[in-house]
């Protein structure tokens, strides 16, 4: 399946119903019926790093906010794959497991988001993802989200 890739944040938009500060994928990289890579700059000036940990330590992205990025480049190929613009579906994150966060994303990297698509029955999708900078894995998990059209 040919899917047209969002590769700015407004197009991003225009399929998840997040929102600056929390909307957390800059670009689509690729997609298909299975799998969805999306890449995230978090700059210095990103909300999640302050007081996470301010001066004399180092600002390190919360690990959750790793794991609600990669929630959202699920709920973003769900989006693409079934057709539902922002606005034709809701989105709520079920459950979490398996989760490891293995090294710190630190202000200004890029992160790249691979979720692959396990399965799909009654409205629920289950994914895995992964979180990298750099080919560096930073995070791992196993995710859950029902999914019901408007």
């Amino acid at each position: 399946m040919s899917l047209k890739l969002p590769t700015t944040p407004q197009a991003v938009a225009a399929w998840l119903p997040h929102r600056a500060p929390m909307l957390l994928i800059d670009k689509v990289l690729e997609a298909d019926n299975d799998h969805l890579v999306a890449e995230r700059t978090f700059t210095a000036a990103e909300v999640f790093f302050q007081g996470h940990f301010p001066p004399p330590d180092a600002p390190v992205l919360p690990g959750v906010i790793l794991l609600e990025a990669m929630a959202q480049a699920a709920a973003l190929h769900s989006a693409l794959t079934k057709n539902y613009p922002n606005g034709a579906a809701i989105y709520r994150f079920s459950s979490a497991e398996q989760v490891v966060w293995s090294a710190p994303v630190l202000p200004g990297q890029t992160v790249q988001l691979r979720v692959k698509k396990l399965r799909e029955k009654l409205g629920f999708f289950v994914f895995s993802g992964m979180a990298e900078v750099a080919g560096a894995v930073c995070c791992e998990a196993k995710f859950m989200a029902k999914v019901t059209p408007r």
